[in-house]
């Protein structure tokens, strides 16, 4: 533990231990997906770099840096140069934080939290994936985190931080062409901020300048290229125009004549009606029906203003359908339901193959490790949850949104908002210009969600005090072993097979002033009636509450009734009745949790290693806040006192409840042991808990424990 803790109070090691965990875990990733990734628009923008002739179409400073790179050896530098980016601000974001909480509990905190950011496929995938998005993204990361910076510090910058908090916004304003008014924005927020709080005028001259100086070189590119080429486009809102039309289309809504046969003239009006999604506008715009005959309207400008003018015309004549379409298009953003399609992730170059001649194809350096992260990739997609929280920018927004207004209020300083602001700014740039449910225009909205959340956890204040247990009835142990009433709570869903034997092989053990309480979950079999067959206490819940919801309800009934000690097993017969007389006994010397443990004493007891990784993680964790080692964190094999009976009748999770339980009582000041049982087989030879749910219980375990206070 000693050395743990000298460990974490180093500084630089701290930063060489977050860098490392970054640049590993995403260098794996450029190995397994070498040379790296890339989109449509990133092989243009290479080749444009190797012919030195540059368009508009795509930022030309970010086309000059990603292109040059890839051209002095490969594809893998560019997506090498995103690492080294990413790396370096997020080390520093953390670097920040320790300066505001130095508890080697947030030190954890900070390790685990990068290794889960950077396990999280669409940061690994798009660490090595040639789009303008990524640097953009990571330049929006390091702007809020001088923005947070400036919430601490009163708004007072060093020099330093005054260059590089101009620098992170130059690049949001570079990088992609809607970035120009949020990083401006931002530039000028933090400037006024910066003056009206502390007057300090050398400081306003170095905004200037440094914004003046860096804007420059950063347009350079622009300005020092011989061969540029400015296409002639129509206005940016074309695009849009077309699709919403398609709206119109869709839902039947009653046009001239004249204006049907003028828009045929642009694209055929069944395909116009047959290819419209109200989540996508791809299959008409990238339809080469579309692309060839709408050509006409670039160099016919009298053609060009009739169009807008229909198009004006419908919007004033509709404006409901106009409002749904913008609304569900948007959706992608406000709402944690997917609706329609999403266009996420890639994880080979095979659909840029033959525009590129077979360039850029993947060619792993591991093919074990492709396949590995493949697999984990495309599952995160099969997973409900999982595919909302990690793919959803809605859910990312929401939590952002929430922590900030919990910071804004816990902090009475409403300048907390504006570590949404860049993220939101860039959300307003898409309202009206996005035409496809496209997940890369929104990963500044992801990279917002992980930092306010770290943020948060910086500034969670722990009680000055230490909460007493709460000790309603003192307990006499004497008069308990006298007078034990002993409560076995058996929550039971879909377990017809096994509740009546698990119940008759605990009265088996013939333990005097014992009663059984099945607490059926509702479940969709004949588990109540089975039940009943027994002298059990049955309670049949019309509705399924979830294991801890069943659970505190057998505590609620204890409690309520007058037991002494109350004690978990599980349906399935998992748990052996034969331990249930020493677990008493634990209770009768004193103890007020005794937990049943597999690992006490090396057993045959078998799990995935996974499973075991997680109960050494979560394991670990409680040892490093509570100073007490839990063997079995996840058993549900447990005995309470009264005492605990109180405790979990006014505080029990719903969800993974034994670790979060185990590690709050001891906080409190309880006492508790572990005993050595062993387990059986299941009586219904199956097991609802797939890997990935395991994966998904242990993580949300892990950060919950290091949440709760």
């Amino acid at each position: 533990m000693n050395k743990i803790k000298r460990f974490l109070t180093k500084e630089i090691t701290m930063n060489i231990m977050i860098f490392l965990i970054c640049f590993l875990i995403f260098s794996l990733a450029l190995i397994s997906f070498f040379p790296g990734l890339v989109s449509s628009d990133g092989v243009d923008q290479i080749y444009q770099a190797r012919n030195n002739v540059y368009y508009n179409a795509h930022p030309i400073a970010h086309t000059f840096v990603v292109g040059n790179l890839a051209n002095l050896g490969g594809l893998w530098i560019p997506c090498l140069f995103q690492i080294l980016v990413f790396s370096i601000i997020w080390t520093y974001g953390m670097k920040v934080l320790r300066k505001y909480n130095d508890k080697n509990s947030f030190k954890l905190f900070e390790v685990l939290f990068t290794i889960f950011i950077c396990i999280i496929p669409i940061n690994l995938v798009w660490s090595v994936t040639v789009l303008k998005d990524v640097l953009y993204s990571y330049a929006m990361l390091l702007s809020i985190i001088y923005v947070y910076v400036g919430i601490k510090e009163n708004w007072n910058y060093s020099y330093s931080q005054i260059i590089f908090l101009v620098l992170s916004n130059v690049m949001v304003m570079k990088f992609r062409h809607n970035g120009l008014p949020i990083g401006a924005i931002m530039i000028f927020i933090c400037l006024v901020l910066n003056i009206v709080k502390n007057k300090n005028w050398k400081k306003l001259l170095t905004f200037i300048l440094s914004s003046v100086l860096l804007y420059t070189t950063f347009t350079l590119p622009e300005k020092v290229i011989v061969n540029r080429v400015d296409k002639e486009s129509m206005d940016v809102l074309f695009s849009t125009k077309v699709y919403l039309i398609g709206e119109f289309l869709h839902e039947e809504v009653e046009f001239e004549q004249e204006d049907l046969e003028f828009l045929d003239r642009i694209y055929d009006i069944d395909l116009w009606k047959k290819n419209f999604d109200h989540y996508t506008g791809s299959p008409i715009l990238f339809d080469s029906v579309y692309q060839n005959k709408s050509a006409f309207l670039i160099y016919d400008k009298e053609a060009y203003n009739k169009f807008n003018e229909i198009f004006w015309k419908y919007v004033k004549q509709n404006p409901t359908e106009t409002i749904k379409h913008f609304a569900l298009i948007n959706s992608i953003w406000w709402s944690p339901y997917e609706f329609g399609p999403l266009n996420s992730l890639f994880i080979d170059n095979e659909y840029v193959s033959e525009m590129c001649n077979g360039e850029f194809d993947t060619h792993p350096l591991t093919t074990t490790g492709y396949w590995k992260l493949a697999t984990y990739i495309y599952g995160s997609y099969n997973v409900p949850v999982v595919y909302t929280y990690v793919y959803r920018p809605a859910v990312h927004i929401i939590i952002g949104l929430v922590l900030c207004i919990i910071l804004w209020v816990r902090n009475k300083k409403f300048s907390y908002m504006l570590l949404m602001l860049p993220s939101l700014l860039n959300i307003g740039t898409y309202i009206l210009l996005i035409s496809s449910q496209d997940l890369r225009y929104f990963y500044p909205s992801f990279l917002t969600g992980y930092i306010v959340f770290a943020i948060y956890m910086a500034e969670r204040k722990k009680k000055a005090k230490v909460e007493e247990k709460i000790v309603s009835d003192e307990l006499d142990m004497e008069k308990v072993k006298e007078n034990n009433k002993v409560l076995v709570i058996i929550p039971a869903y879909n377990e017809e097979e096994s509740i009546e034997k698990v119940v008759n092989s605990v009265y088996a053990q013939g333990i005097d002033n014992l009663d059984v309480i099945v607490v059926n979950d509702g479940s969709k079999d004949n588990t109540y009636f089975e039940a009943k067959k027994t002298k059990a206490i049955v309670i049949d819940s019309p509705n399924n509450l979830g294991i801890g919801g069943a659970v505190q309800t057998g505590y609620l009934y204890a409690y309520q009734n007058g037991y002494n000690i109350a004690i978990q097993i599980d349906a399935d017969g998992q748990h052996d009745p034969k331990f249930l007389k020493d677990i008493i006994n634990e209770i009768e010397k004193g103890n007020d949790l005794v937990i049943g443990s597999r690992f006490v004493k090396k057993s045959d007891y078998k799990q995935t290693f996974f499973r075991m990784l997680g109960i050494n993680v979560i394991s670990f964790i409680i040892k490093i806040k509570t100073g007490k080692k839990i063997y079995d964190t996840t058993s549900g094999y447990r005995a309470s006192n009264r005492n605990i009976i109180k405790e979990f009748v006014k505080y029990y999770p719903y969800d993974y409840p034994e670790p979060c339980t185990n590690m709050t009582v001891i906080q409190k000041g309880y006492k508790v042991s572990e005993i050595p049982v062993e387990m059986k087989q299941r009586e219904t030879g199956q097991s609802f808990v797939t890997p990935l749910k395991s994966i998904s219980y242990m993580f949300k375990v892990i950060m919950y424990l290091l949440v709760q206070r």
